[in-house]
C-alpha cells in the first residue's frame, strides 16, 4: 500500500488516501450564491471503498497526480 497525504476542505486536516483504491478525481469549481462565493474551488478524491462521492481536498488535480507518481 502507498499513501499520499491532501488536505480536508472541510477543517484542514490531513487525509491520507492509499493510492491504489482512488477511483475518480474531478475539480469543482467555486460555489457562488446570490453574487458571492460560498464555498471556494477543491477538488474531489473518490475511493473505490467509499459510497460517499469522495473527499473534498484543496490541491488540484496536479499536485494529487504528482504526489502519486512520487508515492510509486
Amino acid at each position: 500500500m502507498k499513501f499520499i497525504k491532501l488536505t480536508s476542505i472541510v477543517d484542514s486536516k490531513p487525509i491520507y488516501i492509499n493510492i491504489e483504491m482512488i477511483g475518480h478525481l474531478y475539480e469543482q469549481p467555486a460555489k457562488k450564491e446570490y453574487g458571492r462565493e460560498v464555498k471556494g474551488a477543491f477538488t474531489k478524491v473518490g475511493t473505490v471503498t467509499h459510497n460517499n462521492g469522495g473527499f473534498e481536498v484543496a490541491e488540484d488535480i496536479k499536485q494529487i497526480m504528482k504526489a502519486i507518481d512520487q508515492a510509486k
